[in-house]
């Protein structure tokens, strides 16, 4: 049958726009892709096995097998390895400190002048590693973990802080071998007793018995920074700037009823604290913000004097943000034992209150209920840290080239502790600055079982530790 041709025009017609719209089908994905940017995704696994041949990875796993398990502290192993490392880089090694099983390695590459010295903190003890039969792999043989977890690192102190010390290690071996003077001297240094607040294993002891040993020391960069981590991505860099200092104590009775009362007028002196907005809080408060969906955190950055104690809207603010605006005070849960009763006290302070102060006032309430007292911890008092500076800026500098292209600020610990607080107790400006990328399934695991680190997140912060370090030596 032939057509005729208004037909053959009509099939002309729809035919052509079939074939159209099969091409335009095929095209647009092309199209669009160039238009609309991938969303980069990893490889993990194999950048994980790329990352077992790394030195960097290599010495961790050296570094890890080394059991620092504090109690009892035995570091003199680790500490004889490092001091290995830095000896075969030709950065000269010294060992001291008051115990010869927990000492303490201060090395010291020589720049062109010792004012504005950067130090590098570090600390060799772990916690212990609590029940062994729920770690998926032995907290200190460094094996990767299986299936999913496979380019994972598994053991005791890869994040809290054996990771970060290696990252240090390298960064100060690369100036030495690229050839580098620094304008100003580095100092390494790394310590025994931090897991247990002892500060006689520390810098607080070189303060007191070898201050030439810091000699020109004006900055130091410690554990303690945030880095916020969305899949795989960095979505905020934090460089803690301050924390919240601790008084922590255990109340004694020997009947329970008395540690009733104790907590009920300690509800009650937890509500009269009123908020006090520090200017570090605040700047903090302005960091996070923009990254915070809920409602407080948004208004917190500019309200939260209107939004204290005695107001309609105090009692929906969560503690995280609550604990930034006052002193805090938090008990635990009573518990028995074989001499009583004790329930855990602990009490936090911003800029401006007395650790001592509260000691005293602590030891007047429990000598009125005449109960009983042990001090668990007791810091020195808070002090922030500028967020400026040449070690501070080039931090800052490094990380807002970083690819991730994430927002750079100061950070704030409200409930944490490292020993940056009796560093700055002391006049130095002390920064906590991490140089992974840890999501918090993985932060959880700091003091925890099955500690790990994402072996490609690693290798990034090896590199980042090292452009860090090249920024401070060369920058003037």
């Amino acid at each position: 049958m032939s057509l005729g041709p208004a037909a053959r025009r009509r099939v002309a017609l729809y035919g052509g726009a079939a074939v159209f719209a099969a091409l335009a089908l095929w095209a647009i994905p092309a199209v669009l892709s160039r238009l609309v940017p991938g969303v980069a995704v990893r490889r993990m696994d194999i950048e994980a096995d790329a990352a077992m041949k790394t030195e960097a990875v290599k010495l961790l796993r050296e570094y890890v097998r080394i059991d620092t398990s504090n109690p009892p502290g035995i570091t003199r192993p680790a500490i004889e390895f490092l001091a290995r490392i830095l000896g075969c880089e030709g950065i000269p090694v010294t060992v001291t400190g008051a115990d010869p099983e927990r000492p303490i390695l201060v090395a010291r590459l020589k720049g062109r002048t010792s004012e504005g010295t950067l130090a590098l903190h570090n600390h060799a003890d772990v916690v212990p590693a609590g029940d062994l039969a729920a770690w998926k792999k032995p907290p200190f043989a460094a094996e990767r973990g299986e299936g999913a977890e496979h380019d994972h690192l598994y053991g005791r102190g890869t994040l809290d802080m054996k990771g970060q010390t290696i990252a240090n290690v390298l960064a100060l071996a690369s100036l030495v071998r690229a050839g580098i003077v620094p304008l100003r001297d580095i100092v390494f240094v790394v310590e025994s007793g931090e897991e247990t607040y002892d500060e006689s294993l520390g810098m607080g002891w070189l303060v007191e018995h070898r201050p030439d040993l810091l000699a020109g020391v004006t900055d130091v960069f410690n554990e303690g920074g945030v880095n916020e981590v969305k899949t795989q991505r960095v979505e905020r860099f934090g460089i803690e700037v301050m924390q919240k200092a601790i008084l922590l104590v255990d109340v004694l009775s020997k009947e329970r009823k008395p540690l009733e009362d104790f907590g009920a007028f300690l509800k009650a002196e937890e509500a009269n604290t009123p908020i006090r907005l520090v200017p570090a809080v605040r700047e903090f408060l302005r960091f996070i913000a923009p990254s915070r969906s809920d409602v407080w955190g948004r208004r917190m950055m500019g309200d939260a004097e209107k939004l204290g104690p005695g107001t309609e809207f105090w009692q929906y603010v969560p503690e995280v943000y609550r604990s930034l605006l006052k002193d805090s005070i938090y008990l635990g849960a009573i518990k028995k034992d074989a001499e009583g009763f004790s329930v855990r006290l602990v009490m936090t302070f911003l800029p401006g209150s007395s650790v001592a102060a509260a000691r005293a006032q602590v030891d007047g309430w429990l000598r009125d209920r005449k109960l009983g007292l042990r001090v668990v911890m007791a810091t020195a008092d808070c002090v922030p840290s500028p967020a400026e500076g040449r070690a501070y800026q080039a931090v800052a500098d490094v990380f807002s080239l970083d690819a991730d292209r994430a927002p750079v600020g100061p950070y704030i610990l409200s409930s944490q502790y490292t020993s940056s607080e009796g560093i700055r107790a002391r006049g130095l400006r002390a920064y906590g600055v991490s140089p992974f990328a840890v999501s918090i399934y993985d932060a959880m695991t700091i003091h925890h079982e099955n500690e790990r680190i994402s072996l490609p997140f690693f290798v990034d912060g090896i590199e980042r530790m090292r452009r860090i370090l090249f920024e401070f030596a060369t920058a003037p």
